[in-house]
């Protein structure tokens, strides 16, 4: 309401009515608009596609027409009367996306307390109904975050500007633009995270390539030399549990992301410091990720390197959960150390590598320590290893961070990574119009079904088949959205209660002890064991969530089948969901266990003394170091939850759409011929080209 001050009866203007009345005045216009607006609601109910309806609509098009003249009228009139008094309506100042992203957190809210644990408050809720029930949360929930992040992100950034800058890059993107206008234009919004998606895709044009190998293989050397820059701290032992990226940027700088999800900008001298252990020890200040821009010529053409830590005995153990641990990244690159040679770690980690898909070189780091003939029999010698223990044949490529042997460098990029590069690009282009193809057979069977025109295809033809189809659709929403509950409870345990791990340490040891095996155990051997009991734990959960986010992925191609549907998920997207899982990783601890005096001790008392020995020198540091990597699962958790359900929603919630709108219960736009010439356009694209994209 605008300021109303009061007037001095000797200064008031002719008519003009003293300062409460002006405002009593004000409030009352004000008022009567709003019941204007409740009246104008009442009116366009029918319009409305709103199930909870509150009038029973008994009046005619036409006389609806002449009451809102009547309603514009007495609008005008309010104006006039304050006009009269020299006041006007205040200007808007709540946004329209603050309301109504309040009102979505209202409704969120609303949706959570659907959950079965809060229901219960109604009564038992029944078992058979658990799943469905988590189901629909979640389905809720989808479609309120899918509007929330439209808001969030699409208002600043409009999705078709995108699209014209990449077709002015040189991107092949006709298709994917025209595809969101018929989107935009029909309404069909459970399609537009998936445009979104691929033009983040195309917009990415980086490929990144992945340093492994064991500590003081020269990772970090090699990386300085081959961008002539010292960015990366040489001569310290990296920490583990941070990988490090470097990509082109116009001018040196450094970014780091801490557990609690803060990044800030760093200075370079801080940057070595953070991800050094000599700067950070035990990574005390809990960085999960770092990153550095570069103004090297050798990155600008979109080439992003990573500093990954050693997989140590993670790489020894080869299971299958372990490959949770290994960065997303298109290329590997391998070093072996010419001074030490291979070994099973070396294996084990090229093991990971082919197992995780990843396609990878092997180098020859420090080469300048051998002379050539020295240099061919270490190479032939790796070569019949790697041929006995993993059955590949790889070449093996000198190099060296030395200047004098840059030549080395130059050849390997100019030889292996440039062409790997373009390879690389090129099949990332093909994935996508494969994927820009499956969406166009989508939308031509969305625009068909509301034109209930003749379908390609096998489609549900009851409504038996729709209920089923929907009843696992929601049972998948459920489980997967039930994901990050599952995680966040077995994290807790794990970073509350170190006593779980210093109980498995101490019957290990015990039983080492007193089965006559091993009388002494040094503080690296026990250093070790703590990695493994921890890794373990959270591979657990690891292994839980990967077999519902692989089940959820059979479950939408076996939909997908039935509805003769060509955009079907991949075990390998869905996969790659749960890669770069933070690794836990503690400091040698001074605990050494002497039990050579304990050998007519009982198996009682030698518990007792391994528990009050580890609990001393162990269990404070533990304690600290759980803390921490309980922070850096919680951000990764945060993260790869949310990526699941958008993958799942982002099939999930095409499949539902079209059986609503089988079955006639859609909300979208009716049929037009605009809706048919879309249909006709979509038929007709390029189909032969399009054809050949889809098989390249």
């Amino acid at each position: 309401m605008p300021e109303i001050g009061p007037e001095a009866p000797e200064t008031r203007n002719r008519g003009e009515l003293n300062a409460n009345q002006q405002r009593r005045l004000y409030i009352t216009c004000s008022y009567i608009d709003k019941l204007l607006a409740e009246i104008e609601q009442v009116l366009h109910e029918t319009a409305s596609p709103s199930p909870f309806a509150r009038h029973v609509i008994d009046i005619t098009p036409a006389q609806t027409r002449v009451l809102e003249d009547h309603i514009r009228r007495v609008r005008e009139q309010l104006l006039r009367t304050l006009a009269w008094q020299q006041m006007k309506p205040e200007p808007p100042e709540i946004p329209a996306t603050r309301s109504v992203l309040t009102h979505l957190e209202f409704i969120d809210i609303a949706v959570e307390e659907l959950k079965p644990k809060y229901m219960r408050g109604s009564g038992t809720v029944p078992d058979d109904a658990m799943d469905e029930l988590n189901g629909i949360v979640h389905e809720l929930r989808s479609v309120v975050t899918s509007m929330q992040r439209y808001i969030r992100q699409e208002f600043g950034t409009n999705l078709q500007s995108r699209l014209e800058e990449l077709e002015q890059t040189g991107h092949d993107v006709g298709l994917l633009r025209s595809l969101e206008e018929i989107i935009t234009r029909h309404g069909l919004v459970e399609f537009r995270a998936r445009v979104a998606s691929l033009a983040h895709r195309l917009e990415d044009n980086n490929l990144e390539v992945a340093f492994f190998g064991r500590v003081s293989s020269g990772k970090s050397s090699l990386l300085n030399a081959l961008l002539d820059t010292h960015v990366l701290p040489v001569g310290v032992n990296p920490i583990t549990a941070v990988p490090t990226k470097l990509r082109y940027g116009n001018a040196l700088r450094a970014e780091v992301t801490f557990a609690n999800g803060r990044a800030e900008e760093v200075s370079l001298e801080e940057f070595k410091q953070l991800v050094s252990e000599q700067g950070n020890p035990g990574n005390v200040r809990s960085v999960v990720r770092a990153m550095a821009e570069v103004p090297s010529p050798r990155l600008k053409k979109g080439i992003l390197l990573v500093d990954t830590p050693g997989l140590g005995s993670l790489a020894r153990r080869g299971a299958a959960e372990t490959l949770a641990y290994l960065p997303a990244c298109d290329l590997a690159l391998l070093l072996i150390d010419a001074g030490v040679s291979l070994n099973d770690e070396d294996i084990g980690t090229l093991r990971l590598l082919y197992e995780g898909g990843i396609p990878s070189i092997v180098l020859l780091s420090k080469a300048d320590l051998l002379q050539e003939g020295d240099l061919h029999r270490v190479t032939e010698y790796i070569q019949t290893q790697l041929k006995h223990e993993l059955g590949i044949n790889t070449e093996i490529h000198p190099v060296s961070s030395f200047p004098k042997y840059s030549l080395l460098l130059d050849l390997f990029f100019e030889r292996e990574l440039y062409p790997r590069f373009e390879q690389a690009r090129s099949l990332r282009e093909a994935s996508v119009a494969r994927k820009i193809g499956a969406l166009r057979d989508s939308v031509i069977a969305a625009l068909e079904t509301s034109l209930n025109r003749e379908k390609r295809g096998r489609e549900p033809a009851s409504a038996i088949d729709a209920s089923e189809i929907e009843v696992k659709l929601r049972r998948i929403n459920g489980e997967i959205g039930e994901q990050r509950t599952m995680l966040d409870q077995a994290f807790l345990e794990l970073g509350e209660r170190p006593e779980i791990i210093l109980a498995e340490l101490t019957e290990k040891v015990t039983a080492r002890i007193c089965a006559g095996e091993k009388r002494n155990f040094a503080p690296l051997e026990i250093s070790e064991w703590t990695h493994d009991a921890v890794q373990r734990r959270v591979d657990g959960a690891l292994v839980r969530t990967r077999k519902s986010i692989i089940g959820a992925a059979g479950t939408l191609k076996e939909i997908a089948e039935a509805m003769s549907r060509s955009d079907i998920p991949s075990n390998e997207d869905a996969e790659l969901l749960l890669r770069e899982v933070p690794r836990f990783e503690i400091e040698v601890i001074p605990v050494k266990i002497s039990a050579a005096r304990w050998s007519w001790l009982g198996r009682t008392a030698v518990r007792a003394l391994v528990r009050s020995n580890l609990r001393e020198h162990l269990g404070p540091v533990l304690k600290e170091e759980l803390h921490r990597y309980k922070r850096a699962l919680d951000l990764w958790t945060e993260q790869t939850s949310r990526k699941m359900e958008a993958f799942v929603n982002s099939f999930a919630d095409a499949y539902r759409a079209q059986l609503n709108r089988i079955r006639g219960l859609s909300g979208g736009a009716e049929a037009s011929a605009e809706q048919a010439h879309d249909l006709a356009r979509l038929l007709r694209w390029d189909s032969e080209e399009h054809s050949k994209a889809r098989n390249a």
